[in-house]
């Protein structure tokens, strides 16, 4: 029965959509007391022409008309916690919700460090067998902590929409944590860098097993109820008899409400004077690895493709965060989805720029785009 259901998921569900959210079941991830407010910048962000590429070809236009065409939903721009610029397209509006797809890579990545300030999990450095007694077992004993959040676990996964690809399995599967550990072993861990969402489904169940509490509940408590959030949030689940989260992609929020959350990691994980992300942390995660002698040959296999094809300056991937080296010593760093879901905090500017949207549309990288647009102010 339940592969019949997974069958029907691929098929009538087919390719993912930004409004998925309604038709998983979802974990409610309720809002604190108190909404922060964000107010207007006394001017308003300067609207100067952008450019672009498109197939490799340049392109110039104004940013909204670009936005409007591209199935964006949102995009905000927050500098010194103010708001610059708040627009919605495409029937969407403040008070709409929108799916992060792997944007909520990035959430897990700041609970992971949570956890590791509270004692829950020992380091980084433990391996995954530590908590997870399945792995225990001959080259599996090797993958680490570190190996997942830096996607190199060496483990098997085969993208794509077809009901046999792992793609298809962990966006559409209805029992999860059996899935991820029945991924296959296919390179020594550390070794080579390959986007596989296994790796946060282990990190989401070694979560669970450290800290007692589902997901959802964990990040609810430690992160939401802090932030200041205007509504409530929910966290996409495989099924509801698994209840397990969709670790991969399945966070659903208001577009302010995620620029919250980058303000939160812009301001070193501090609010209201209450440390609710380690600074140590935040930095350690998202900063630019350190090329030494010793290291280029390593981080070489490392890069990931679109890291490397995204030119200059020089891109990176992190603790599941993306990130540009701007300078010798500054980094702007994002949560990046599918559809061009992208939560761009650039600490130079003192900025958090926000763009959803239901499709990535007719631009080679968003990333680019943003950086841009942090590159204006002032």
């Amino acid at each position: 029965m339940e592969m019949l259901t997974y069958l029907s998921r691929c098929l009538f569900w087919n390719i993912p959509k930004i409004d998925d959210y309604k038709r998983f079941s979802n974990a409610s991830i309720p809002k604190g007391g108190t909404v922060l407010p964000l107010v207007q910048a006394p001017e308003k962000m300067p609207q100067h022409p952008v450019s672009w590429k498109f197939r490799g070809q340049p392109r110039e236009g104004q940013l909204s008309e670009l936005l409007a065409s591209t199935g964006s939903t949102a995009c905000i721009v927050l500098q010194h916690g103010k708001i610059l610029y708040e627009q919605y397209f495409n029937g969407y509006q403040r008070d709409s919700i929108n799916t992060s797809f792997s944007a909520a890579k990035s959430m897990t990545s700041v609970l992971t460090g949570i956890a590791i300030a509270e004692g829950a999990i020992h380091s980084v450095e433990d391996p995954v067998a530590r908590y997870l007694t399945d792995f225990n077992k001959t080259g599996y004993d090797q993958i680490t902590i570190s190996h997942l959040l830096q996607m190199c676990s060496g483990l098997e996964y085969k993208e794509g929409v077809f009901p046999w690809t792992d793609d298809a399995r962990v966006y559409y599967g209805l029992r999860l944590r059996e899935q991820a550990l029945r991924a296959r072993l296919i390179e020594t861990p550390g070794n080579i860098y390959h986007y596989n969402n296994y790796n946060l489904l282990l990190l989401g169940m070694i979560l669970e097993k450290a800290t007692g509490q589902p997901v959802p509940a964990y990040f609810s408590e430690k992160v939401w109820l802090h932030i200041g959030a205007e509504a409530d949030a929910s966290w996409s689940m495989d099924s509801r008899h698994s209840g397990f989260a969709k670790m991969e992609s399945g966070f659903n929020a208001l577009a302010i409400d995620f620029a919250r959350f980058g303000q939160l990691c812009l301001q070193n994980g501090q609010s209201n004077g209450q440390t609710i992300i380690p600074a140590s942390w935040l930095q350690e995660s998202t900063s630019a690895p350190i090329h030494t002698a010793d290291t280029t040959k390593y981080l070489s296999r490392m890069v990931p493709p679109l890291c490397k094809w995204a030119g200059s300056p020089h891109g990176y991937y992190k603790y599941l965060w993306w990130g540009y080296q701007t300078d010798t010593h500054n980094f702007d760093y994002f949560a990046l989805g599918v559809k061009g879901q992208l939560i761009y905090i650039s600490p130079r500017k003192q900025a958090v720029i926000v763009r959803f949207g239901k499709k990535w549309g007719d631009i080679d990288w968003w990333p680019e785009l943003l950086k841009q647009l942090a590159d204006s102010l002032a």
